[in-house]
């Protein structure tokens, strides 16, 4: 699979050495096992300046910048969030909530949101508590980054969705009536 973009079960039963490469938080962390032991082979690697390829020119901070990877809970927003105001509404859902915002990519494509908000194949993997999706179709490159959540709560309109297909729980409504009822019983419940 060459960046991330298939997804597919590749096998090499024939081939040594084999390698696999996963990206973050798409396995839970393994429990230590202090009875395995392994042998560590210092090799000193020598490189000539002019071997080194890449160069740093510069490095920008994001102001939008967003830590999906450690979230607890993710409010996450799609096409069906109808453009930049629409994630308002889920702003106020996962402030109250304590979580932070995600997005689809058709939402940053769209110019919505940053891609640090980006959840799904091309975007981050997360694996929060909680996932509320908000008007997120469920396409299979987002699902790749998120079907790992521990509780999955969709919300859409078309209650076809595939998102319905991997979601714990589903709502079939108007997002902008259902958020807002939502993040008000949260405020009550959560004292805020």
């Amino acid at each position: 699979a060459f960046g991330g973009n298939i997804m597919a079960t590749i096998i090499c039963p024939d081939h040594r050495p084999q390698m696999a490469t996963v990206r973050h938080h798409v396995f839970e962390m393994p429990v230590a096992d202090a009875g395995r032991q392994g042998q560590v082979i210092a090799i000193k690697a020598a490189m000539k300046i002019e071997q080194i390829t890449t160069h740093v020119v510069d490095f920008i901070v994001e102001k939008d910048e967003v830590n999906l990877a450690d979230a607890r809970v993710i409010v996450a927003g799609g096409r069906g969030m109808g453009g930049p105001a629409g994630f308002e509404t889920i702003r106020k859902l996962a402030e109250v909530l304590g979580g932070a915002v995600g997005s689809s990519r058709a939402a940053v494509d769209a110019g919505w949101m940053s891609y640090a908000h980006q959840i799904g194949q091309t975007g981050r993997t997360v694996r929060p508590d909680l996932y509320i999706a908000c008007g997120i179709s469920g396409q299979i490159q987002h699902l790749a980054g998120m079907k790992t959540s521990k509780v999955i709560v969709a919300i859409n309109k078309n209650p076809d969705a595939p998102i319905f297909n991997v979601a714990n729980y589903g709502i079939v409504g108007d997002l902008f009536q259902i958020i807002p009822a939502l993040t008000e019983q949260f405020k009550k419940k959560l004292h805020k």
